[in-house]
């Protein structure tokens, strides 16, 4: 089969692209030609003309011949002969098929659903079935189908399941980003059905090596950080969708709160959207666990990127939902370092009642916190020197034995820059 040569290989291959708009070339040419398993890059430019076709066979003989060597060639072992059928690997400007995305005979998707999806359960090549999980249209596939199929593989824990379901889970909030998914159930189901292994998996493999250590309590925890890093692109119902995982989470297993108040802080859209997070935190963890939690969690509520409702805030509603948080439900820790990074340094804020409210927090019985207050200091503002040769000094207030006038002086003026 390998016997023609390279050069009547070379030939072969310029003539299929010469006339591939010629579709008696089917069972004149290419059929025969593929049933000789002819050199591998040859199968690879048999495919690519068949797909030239794929839209013009006339008669059922044709059809069939033509989605039988394309099932064969889903399953072929030369990775360019599989990825032939995937625009990824042409463009999609250049893949013969994307010409029929919107074609009123389904074509298109009919492809997807028989030949890319086959190609995901290869049945000898991992590297095979990773170009088709990474490159499956996911827009005009049979969405349910490819969720199960998806599920099935972030449940399994085999050699080829452990690297393929990353893969495939992302295919998942690849649905999600779409709204082709209106409910958090798929995901829900992946994590029920992991707990149900722990006994069965972790208790055998519990620091073994760090092949197989706590397979099912990493795996959920890389599950969550992947939706964490993804749900800000989620419409509102599908992020609202996951707070019924919050509950489910932290009964299995109370060590994931930090990761599960991070996802609440992410899909938080109002003010009592997060202290229910802080409530439920709050009934669920020891007193100790809790404010080691709700410390972590005043770094993740102070970046930027992590709770969008808040970063829409300006800056005297950013110090107005701190201090509701401070004096109507006593969490100062929580809010910290939100007042420092975005309100405290913020031109425009209202200084009086920073004074105040700073005052407060330094009188806290919580010492971890009046700690802290007690140990920041607001920014000076650098004077404007007559003379230019002292531009950058800094004019340092006079000590003085009123703690509530050194607190005065310190905020006599804020940086504004």
């Amino acid at each position: 089969m390998y016997l023609i040569g390279i050069t009547a290989n070379k030939e072969i291959l310029r003539l299929l692209n010469e006339y591939a708009s010629d579709s008696s070339l089917i069972m004149s040419v290419i059929k025969p030609l593929w049933d000789s398993r002819p050199h591998q890059d040859v199968r690879a430019c048999l495919i690519l003309t068949l797909l030239n076709f794929i839209d013009k066979l006339h008669s059922n003989d044709e059809k069939t011949i033509v989605w039988k060597i394309l099932e064969e060639a889903a399953d072929d072992n030369y990775l360019p002969v599989v990825q032939s059928l995937f625009s990824a690997q042409r463009g999609s400007s250049r893949w013969p098929l994307s010409r029929l995305i919107n074609s009123s005979e389904n074509i298109f998707q009919t492809f997807i659903n028989r030949i890319q999806f086959r190609i995901l359960n290869h049945p000898t090549s991992l590297e095979a079935r990773l170009w088709a999980w990474s490159n499956i249209d996911y827009m005009h596939c049979d969405t349910q189908k490819l969720i199960e199929k998806s599920k099935q593989l972030c449940i399994q824990f085999d050699k080829n399941a452990n690297i393929l379901w990353e893969i495939a889970f992302n295919q998942i909030i690849s649905c999600y980003k779409q709204q082709k998914i209106s409910s958090s159930s798929a995901i829900v189901d992946i994590i029920k059905n992991l707990m149900s292994r722990q006994e069965e998996i972790d208790s055998k493999e519990n620091a073994i090596d760090n092949q197989h250590d706590l397979p099912i309590y990493h795996r959920i925890h890389r599950i969550l950080t992947i939706l964490i890093n993804h749900i800000n692109q989620f419409d509102n119902e599908n992020k609202n969708s996951f707070r019924s995982l919050a509950l489910i989470i932290l009964q299995f297993d109370k060590t994931f709160a930090l990761i599960i108040g991070t996802l609440l802080i992410k899909i938080a859209q109002n003010r009592d959207d997060i202290e229910s997070m802080l409530i439920l935190l709050q009934e669920t963890l020891s007193e100790n666990y809790f404010e080691n939690i709700l410390i972590r969690l005043a770094t993740v509520i102070s970046n930027k990127y992590s709770c969008s409702f808040i970063q829409q805030l300006n800056v005297s509603e950013k110090l107005d939902l701190a201090r509701w948080f401070i004096k109507e439900k006593d969490q100062g820790l929580f809010v910290f370092d939100l007042l420092k990074n975005h309100v405290f340094n913020q031109s425009g804020v209202d200084r009086e009642q920073c004074q105040n409210l700073l005052r407060q927090i330094r009188q806290s019985e919580n010492l971890y916190l009046r700690q802290r207050a007690l140990a920041y200091t607001v920014r000076w503002k650098k004077k404007k020197e007559r003379n230019q040769r002292q531009c950058n000094q800094i004019r340092v207030p006079k000590c003085s034995s009123n703690p509530d006038m050194s607190d005065i002086n310190l905020f006599e003026i804020f940086d504004v820059e």
